[in-house]
Formats: C-alpha cells, sequence, structure tokens
C-alpha cells in the first residue's frame, strides 16, 4: 500500500522533496550528538547537489546529496 501510495501514486511527485526535508531532522540529531562528544560541527550552506553527486559518483545510484557538514575538533592553538 506504501509502495502504491508514495512510489507510484500522486505523492511520488513530491517525495524527494519530502525526504530531503527529513534530512534536515537527522542532521540536527547529528549536530546535537557531536556536540555532546564535544566534536564541532558547521553545517554548510550554498551546497550544490549536482557536484556533490558528480564528485560522489551518486549520479548511477538512487542517492542525492542535499546537506553538507563539516565535523571535526578544533586546534588547541585556536582561540
Amino acid at each position: 500500500m506504501m509502495e502504491k501510495d508514495l512510489i507510484h501514486g500522486p505523492r511520488s511527485a513530491v517525495i524527494d522533496r519530502w525526504a530531503s526535508n527529513q534530512v534536515s531532522i537527522a542532521l540536527g540529531t547529528f549536530l546535537t550528538a557531536a556536540a555532546l562528544l564535544s566534536v564541532d560541527t558547521s553545517p554548510i550552506e550554498g551546497l550544490s547537489p549536482a557536484d556533490y553527486d558528480r564528485i560522489l559518483k551518486l549520479e548511477s545510484s538512487p542517492y542525492r546529496s542535499c546537506v553538507v557538514c563539516a565535523a571535526g575538533y578544533r586546534d588547541a592553538e585556536d582561540r
């Protein structure tokens, strides 16, 4: 029933946008979990999904880029 509705039904036209919006929820959870582990993060704006898909060789897969976030530890010398 779900496949018929979401994949082949009328909502299939907006399913990619819906899935992309859901990633924002996961990103928020990632940012929070990283902060709890003292890992610095920074979501990055200005994403060019097509360029990321090409670099990551995603064009021939069902996956697409929709968010970018840098994560790591700051230099101890950095104020």
